[in-house]
């Protein structure tokens, strides 16, 4: 597999790079780090990162609007994406040629080349796995640090049931550029105070039942916190470490729609994809999200989260 993926990176001059949207570290880390490694081993080739949003990984390689004729010449690469629909920037479809890169379970086929490889624990783990086979290139401390940080996000600190002997094989490598492991995990999962309170408030708000778990927050709820609504469900991994919750949830409305919401799944051992993919939604077995659910959706969902561990 990595190479072919060396093969179609070596075709191209132009290289656009795309992931989902509302990225999560493994989204922007795979992002991030194909850039960083392209550039730093392919040096005349000119790389673009598409999207709408790169939080707090904004830099010099971002260039803040890639021209449709760019893409249009370009090899598109798109990372961390299970759905042509999840893209952010569908502009990706114009480009001379278009790669996958991904570890989630198979939804659709939208690419020319696709990599997948769902025992992956994360998106960052099969590119440095692929960086590490090729023979001849580099992998620096910086591209290194932020596929690191991807996996870690996806594998909450190499506790989720997705970590395999691969992945801590992958970390290890990575890690012997020089990385300095305490303070990435700290980079990663350390929060301000603001962030603290809103862990507070959810812990204190939920609901639990026939071994779900779940928090149900307006935008109003979550206002007072100073974050944004996407970021407030990315803490659902404050649940996960109760024995009694097999699978929990948070749901928010959307900032767009106030009469919707979005959702995040997780689970112990439990499969969840399948019921969110009835819910518009996915992702993998065991953590998943679902969108543009009403009220009464929502409360269905829960329903039938609860009917699976019966």
């Amino acid at each position: 597999m990595f190479k072919l993926f060396q093969e179609t990176i070596e075709q191209f001059d132009i290289i656009t790079i795309f992931r989902h949207e509302n990225p999560d570290l493994d989204a922007l880390g795979s992002q991030f780090g194909l850039c960083h490694w392209i550039k730093d081993n392919y040096p005349n080739k000119k790389v673009y990162l598409c999207g709408s949003e790169f939080g707090r990984f904004s830099d010099a390689l971002i260039v803040s609007s890639v021209d449709d004729e760019v893409i249009n010449n370009s090899l598109a690469i798109i990372v961390d994406t299970a759905n042509s629909a999840r893209v952010d920037d569908l502009r990706y479809r114009n480009a001379l040629k278009t790669m996958r890169i991904d570890h989630h379970p198979f939804v659709e086929s939208f690419a020319d080349v696709e990599l997948i490889d769902e025992k992956s624990a994360a998106t960052c783990e099969l590119l440095g796995d692929f960086f590490t086979l090729i023979e001849g290139k580099v992998i620096t401390k910086d591209t290194a640090e932020l596929l690191y940080q991807g996996i870690l996000a996806d594998t909450l600190c190499f506790k989720t049931n997705n970590t395999t002997p691969k992945t801590l094989y992958v970390a290890s490598k990575l890690a012997e550029t020089g990385l300095l492991i305490a303070k990435i995990n700290q980079n990663v999962f350390d929060m301000d105070l603001a962030t603290f309170k809103y862990v507070n408030y959810l812990r204190s708000n939920f609901a639990f039942s026939e071994g779900v778990a779940y928090s149900i927050l307006t935008k109003k709820d979550i206002e007072p916190f100073g974050i944004s609504i996407n970021r407030a469900r990315e803490y659902v991994s404050e649940f996960g470490n109760v024995k009694e919750f097999e699978i929990w949830c948070i749901f928010t409305q959307d900032d767009d729609n106030l009469d919707v919401y979005k959702g995040s799944l997780r689970s112990k051992t439990v499969v969840i994809n399948e019921v969110a993919a009835n819910y518009n939604g996915g992702g993998h077995k065991n953590a998943c999200g679902v969108k543009n659910l009403t009220l009464e959706q929502v409360n269905n969902l829960i329903q039938e989260l609860k009917a699976l561990l019966v």
